[in-house]
């Protein structure tokens, strides 16, 4: 424990610098506020700082402790540290006792503040930077949240059966008992956009229905009788989309809008199955990710261009996900054959930068891409691997660094 505390006031005393010359740091406050000397009791207007800013989220397990089989989970003295542009701005204790959890999906990263969410399986908190925003009477999951005008907005899952809750600032706003969520919470043309599924079941039949609520509104979302499984719906730039699998082509995956259908096709292989289909906003258009499962058990990941045209990897690349910005798209996996976890730029079987053997990639929002830059964070055994644009930088943490964002 006591090489644990230390090394938090190492990072803190030193200002946690460890990339001092990789990303462009914000001004400094002098910059920032206008240099005239006030009158005596005149109000000081500071500027707005426009400048964006590099997030890190990391949890801190105590020194020694395995924090991957985590046998003393939710009861170990663990902590979040929240990084910006280098420098510790929060230490958070986690746990159950302090309603923070270690768990990457509960970890949101919005305009600089880390919110946090927790359920003891009755009742479910939301926290910011370790204080209490709002809590409600449920176990709820929280699957998507961001702020829009000053207001948070939540989106969450009920853990109990099916059913769904947006609030406003911890306000119900639209709330079902039905429905299983399809994907996140997430902005279109200014509206606030989402998507579930519902079952009717009867004696005989049953019918699965699609919805998608954008901006106060919900519309069913036409996907046929026959599909066996439906990926991901989301609308982007006012048209909407979605991936699904049906019975009539249970190979191949397949993509409608509201113009109509094609196949998403993956020739070469004969016994496969269309598994994971997502649906990434890449500017005008959308780009379609995801993997085949072959008869061997073996995945084949494939990424759609809007046009049609298609990269798939070889059956010993597993990526682990798809980013996009300013017209270039990322991806970051793990070669079995290497042993190495690999990021492609762009996305080919030949472009790729090797990161070292002992790096894992754990969380989707431990990656991002800012200014046609790509960041991400890799977790090895007692340290952490930031990929900088680049530049490799080591966060020597016993535990994996949940969220990357630029701000």
């Amino acid at each position: 424990m006591k090489s644990f505390l230390c090394l938090t006031l190492t990072f803190i005393v030193a200002g946690c610098s460890f990339f001092h010359d990789a990303v462009p740091s914000g001004r400094s406050r002098i910059e920032t506020m206008g240099r005239t000397t006030p009158r005596p009791g005149a109000a000081v207007l500071e500027e707005a700082d426009t400048l964006s800013h590099l997030y890190l989220c990391a949890v801190e397990y105590p020194d020694g402790y395995d924090w991957v089989k985590d046998t003393a989970h939710t009861t170990v003295d663990a902590r979040l540290l929240v990084f910006k542009d280098g420098e510790c701005i929060h230490v958070l204790p986690a746990g159950d006792r302090f309603r923070i959890s270690t768990d990457p999906d509960t970890h949101f990263m919005l305009g600089g503040d880390l919110y946090t969410a927790f359920s003891d399986g009755s009742r479910t908190w939301v926290l910011r930077n370790g204080e209490e925003v709002f809590s409600a009477d449920e176990a709820e999951d929280v699957v998507g949240m961001l702020r829009l005008d000053g207001m948070l907005w939540t989106l969450a899952q009920k853990r109990r059966g099916e059913g769904f809750t947006l609030r406003c600032d911890g306000i119900p706003v639209r709330e079902s008992r039905q429905g299983v969520l399809t994907g996140s919470l997430y902005l279109d043309e200014g509206d606030l956009c989402f998507a579930y599924g519902t079952t009717v079941q009867s004696a005989h039949y049953t019918i699965h229905k699609y919805y998608l609520e954008a901006g106060g509104k919900t519309r069913e979302v036409s996907v046929p009788y026959d599909a066996l499984s439906v990926f991901d719906i989301r609308r982007h730039k006012g048209i909407t989309y979605a991936t699904y699998r049906q019975s009539s082509t249970p190979q191949d995956a397949v993509l409608s809008t509201d113009g109509g259908t094609r196949l998403l096709q993956m020739g070469g292989i004969q016994s496969r199955e269309a598994r994971w289909f997502e649906i990434l906003p890449a500017g005008e258009s959308v780009l379609i990710k995801g993997y085949f499962q072959s008869a061997n058990d073996l995945r084949i990941y494939a990424l759609w261009q809007p046009d049609g045209q298609k990269t798939t990897y070889a059956s010993h690349i597993s990526i682990h996900d798809f980013y996009y910005g300013d017209g270039q798209v990322y991806a970051i996996g793990y070669d079995s054959r290497m042993g190495e976890s690999v990021i492609y730029t762009p996305p080919s079987g030949v472009a790729k930068k090797t990161l070292g053997a002992r790096y894992r990639f754990i969380s989707r929002r431990a990656g991002t891409v800012f200014g046609g830059r790509f960041y991400a964070a890799l977790t090895g055994d007692g340290e952490n691997l930031l990929w900088l644009d680049g530049e490799k930088k080591k966060l020597p943490l016993n535990g994996p660094v949940t969220v990357v964002a630029y701000q």
